[in-house]
């Protein structure tokens, strides 16, 4: 044990004075939940006046490492300790107490037993009353004093991780944000921390490189096109701002965009408003290793700030992520109908190559599995883009034409009087239907006592039984579709997709990729150059469709 009058005896006994490192350590947590007595300046203090009283030990200089964890020993300041202990200038290393040295078990009885003795380093720790070099301190005393309470203080270390993890989680859960650094385009707001608003400078960036990628440019031709510009990616436009960030891959990059963090900005959630937190997990609190964790348990709370991307938007971007979208090493921007052809038989997305003939070149897609597997998977289909383009620009502009004509119909529809009575005939439709399930599940009922008295047989039983239950399933689904036609007489359509989508486009004179990606879902390609267009409000266009037919003899369109 350390004690004032043994630390006497054993500086008259050796005269040898030792250059000594004053080490000083604070974490951030402890800056907060703790008292002055852990500051920075207070353990410089206490270190100081001890020396005073101890003039065999002569001040080399202080290693501080100020807001770093105890829980593992990569701190700058202790590193550089490290190197002047292992060039033999440093002899003594005084801490204010072991907690200050380390809070990791295994680490830290490491350094003490091992690295400091194979250096001949002394150590003392002021509040421990521990010097491994006095002579009341022998090996075992030595190993249970600074064993417990390194044992202790590591544990102080894994109940504090659990409890801080436990407060981060419900503040996850609410929505609020508890990360370090806002995303890019976003600022902390400075009237409360867990609170996210738009930083423009940045959000325009964010802007630009939805639009680009929406209109069909690759993530390749973005990234090249930022730093064209010069636009700083956003690790060094953190730093720019003054922000002490730092990222793994910012001394390789320097200032420039990497496709991944153009990748990575295209799929965040955030930029629509959502609050996307617990993508990555420490594997321990003694290390600082992250795993990834799936997707499925992050922390997702929508609308909790100003979103930046609209929805619609976002979506059409994650469709791209999900198509076929990979472009030819001659072109620098993704195709027209990239990741939307497919074979109608194999419904595989379908490869653009090209052709010359007569001197003209031509491009057509075809079945890539008929290729690869030499017609034995699939029967080989090719279209030429320009027919593609000539069929689909035709086939949108009768769209257009049919949702104009829809539009006026079901205008005419939804103010005029006969609608009330179609209205009155559903409704008489609804309740015969009522009536007839109603007397089936009686007949269902009365076949138990029928079976029982031996009019029928078991077999005879479970028959009818089976086919009055899918009587009753089929009057069941007819009676949910006549429910939906009264709705829709009574009040009328209103917003359908399908016409509203289409009847804004006007006369459609060149197919674009932002139109293609916002009308049509697949174009599937048959036989002798046939194609079939799925839109993707093909169920709005069947609603119209089915409503029009109903009422259009009740009234005389314009």
């Amino acid at each position: 044990m350390y004690t004032k009058n043994a630390e006497k005896e054993r500086f008259h006994e050796d005269l040898n004075i030792r250059k000594t490192a004053a080490y000083i350590r604070l974490s951030s947590k402890d800056d907060k939940d703790k008292d002055e007595s852990d500051s920075v300046a207070s353990q410089r203090e206490i270190i100081k006046e001890f020396l005073k009283l101890h003039p065999e030990l002569e001040l080399y200089d202080f290693y501080i490492d100020d807001g770093c964890t105890g829980t593992d020993f990569d701190r700058s300041g202790f590193e550089r300790m490290k190197r002047d202990i292992k060039s033999g200038v440093v002899k003594c290393v005084v801490v204010k107490d072991l907690s200050r040295f380390g809070r990791n078990y295994a680490d830290g009885g490491y350094y003490i037993d091992d690295f400091f003795v194979r250096h001949s380093v002394r150590l003392i720790a002021i509040n421990n009353c521990v010097d491994t070099t006095s002579s009341n301190m022998n090996a075992f005393t030595q190993c249970i004093t600074i064993g417990v309470a390194n044992v202790i203080n590591e544990s102080v270390s894994a109940a504090t991780s659990v409890n801080i993890r436990g407060t981060l989680n419900m503040r996850r859960i609410r929505g609020e944000f508890i990360g370090s650094f806002a995303s890019y385009g976003y600022l902390k707001d400075p009237e409360d921390r867990h609170k996210l608003i738009i930083d423009e400078e940045a959000a325009d960036v964010v802007r630009m490189i939805f639009d680009r990628f929406v209109s069909g440019v690759s993530i390749l031709e973005i990234t090249t096109e930022l730093n064209r510009l010069a636009i700083p990616n956003p690790s060094a436009y953190k730093r720019s701002k003054g922000f002490n960030y730092k990222h793994p891959a910012g001394k390789i990059n320097n200032s420039l965009w990497p496709e991944s963090s153009v990748r990575r900005i295209l799929k965040n959630e955030m930029y629509i408003g959502n609050m996307v937190q617990g993508k990555n997990m420490k594997l321990s609190y003694k290390i600082r290793q992250c795993a990834a964790v799936p997707k499925d348990e992050w922390y997702v709370v929508n609308g909790t700030h100003e979103p930046i991307i609209d929805k619609d938007t976002f979506g059409k971007a994650q469709a791209l992520f999900e198509k076929n979208t990979r472009i030819s090493p001659q072109e620098h921007k993704i195709g027209l109908f990239a990741g939307l052809v497919k074979c109608a038989d194999c419904h595989k997305g379908m490869s653009k190559k090209s052709n010359k003939q007569n001197g003209n070149e031509y491009h057509y897609y075809r079945c890539s599995t008929a290729k690869v597997t030499k017609g034995e998977a699939c029967v080989q289909r090719t279209i030429r883009i320009d027919k593609l383009e000539d069929a689909v620009l035709v086939f949108l502009q009768k769209m257009v034409e049919i949702a104009t004509e829809y539009d006026e119909i079901i205008k005419a529809v939804n103010s005029d009087a006969k609608r009330k009575t179609n209205a009155n005939l559903i409704l008489k439709a609804i309740e015969k239907n009522k009536r007839e399930t109603e007397f089936t599940n009686e007949m269902i009922l009365n076949l138990y006592p029928d079976w029982k008295r031996g009019d029928i047989s078991k077999e005879e039983y479970m028959r009818l039984k089976g086919d009055f239950q899918k009587k009753i399933e089929t009057l069941e689904e007819e009676s949910k579709a006549l429910k939906e036609k009264l709705e829709e007489q009574e009040n009328g359509m209103q917003n359908n997709s399908f016409v509203l989508s289409f009847k804004e486009l006007g006369n459609i004179e060149k197919l674009t990729r932002p139109l293609l990606l916002e009308l049509i879902d697949e174009i599937l390609i048959h036989e002798e150059n046939r194609i079939t267009i799925c839109l993707k409000c093909k169920d709005a266009f069947e609603q119209a469709k089915e409503y029009v037919e109903l009422n259009k003899d009740n009234v005389k369109t314009a």
